[in-house]
């Protein structure tokens, strides 16, 4: 199974919360029929999200990410430098780091490289499936930018 693996990760019906996902549909439809790239949607990160990255080569990872910008501001980050999930509420729920350290310590085949693309979310607790202005705005361009970055070698 290697290759690359795309994982969006959000709640699809938590308004910005869902970024990731929409981001990894539109990717997948315009991959269909790529055996070299693998695309996912998880709602959790932790230990479940470094597992999905398990047996892959490389990884990016897309999900709303809080670092104080303005809404639709673009992240770009490895594991290393990533600020803390604000989803660490138990072991299942573990920081992607501190994750894949422990996979990394049992022996897991984790990917090489790893990127993280965030993007700022303005509203990620009203239930909806549809992404708020500006962070709608910013889609097209992160899925180009994931289009062009997944491109086969010399095309």
């Amino acid at each position: 199974m290697p290759g690359t693996v795309v994982v969006g990760v959000g709640n699809p019906v938590l308004t910005d919360d869902s970024v990731g996902i929409q981001v990894a549909r539109l990717v997948g439809k315009s991959l269909a029929g790529r055996d070299d790239v693998t695309v996912r949607e998880l709602c959790v990160g932790g230990m479940e999200l470094m597992e999905a990255l398990v047996g892959y080569d490389r990884a990016i990872i897309v999900d709303a990410m809080a670092g104080g910008g303005a809404p639709g501001t673009i992240y770009r980050s490895t594991p290393e430098t990533l600020f803390e999930s604000r989803n660490s509420s138990c072991a299942h729920n573990a920081t992607l780091g501190e994750a894949l350290e422990v996979g990394r310590a049992v022996g897991l085949p984790l990917p090489g490289t790893i990127e993280i693309v965030g993007i700022e979310p303005e509203d990620v607790s009203t239930f909806g499936e549809t992404l708020t202005g500006r962070v709608a705005d910013v889609v097209p361009r992160v899925v180009c930018e994931l289009l062009e970055r997944l491109a086969p070698a010399g095309a």
